[in-house]
């Protein structure tokens, strides 16, 4: 597979989150407090919708029906296991970095997460970059620059816990935490 066409592209980004739905979900079963808990379990599932887009977009181009505005590919029905999806055509040759599954439970574990967590956002963000400046398809560079804004967000969202987290040494409380989202 060409890893630079439109194909290659969205199945390499099937791969990302495909991988950042199970690292969220594992991270979520070990994090050291319930509000990290709650925070990782969000992201796990916004990786799931992700997913959802990248697999009815690629449907779509093998159907020959052509790139599908966002908003109708996230309505697309299909059965799909965001932790072991069916995904078409062959893994990419390169791999994401592993975020060993054995680590603690304390602060100090939730910190190395959120460290993965951002490089995994970082790198999905500049693929789906790379996406929106190669395609001159409308639908194709709104879905990219969608993706490229929630990627955003998530590592908006890391970043500012693992400086919260860093500095405070403890998780946010309740009045803190709408800080995060801007």
């Amino acid at each position: 597979m060409d890893w630079n066409t439109p194909q290659g592209i969205l199945r390499r980004g099937m791969s990302i989150e495909r991988d950042g739905y199970n690292f969220y979900t594992m991270v979520a079963e070990r994090a050291s407090d319930k509000r990290g808990k709650a925070m990782f379990l969000d992201l796990a599932s916004q990786e799931e919708d992700h997913l959802r887009l990248l697999l009815a977009e690629y449907q779509a181009l093998e159907e020959g029906r052509g790139w599908l505005p966002y908003e109708e590919a996230m309505k697309e029905e299909f059965p799909l296991n965001p932790a072991a999806p069916e995904l078409p055509g062959e893994e990419p040759p390169d791999p994401m970095p592993v975020f060993t599954p054995d680590r603690e439970v304390c602060l100090e574990g939730d910190i190395a997460a959120l460290k993965f967590g951002l490089e995994t956002e970082r790198i999905s963000r500049e693929l789906y970059a790379q996406g929106a400046q190669t395609t001159d398809d409308a639908h194709a560079r709104k879905a990219y620059e969608f993706l490229i804004g929630q990627e955003e967000a998530h590592y908006r969202l890391l970043h500012n816990t693992h400086e919260y987290l860093t500095q405070n040494e403890t998780w946010w409380d309740g009045d803190e935490y709408p800080f995060f989202i801007g």
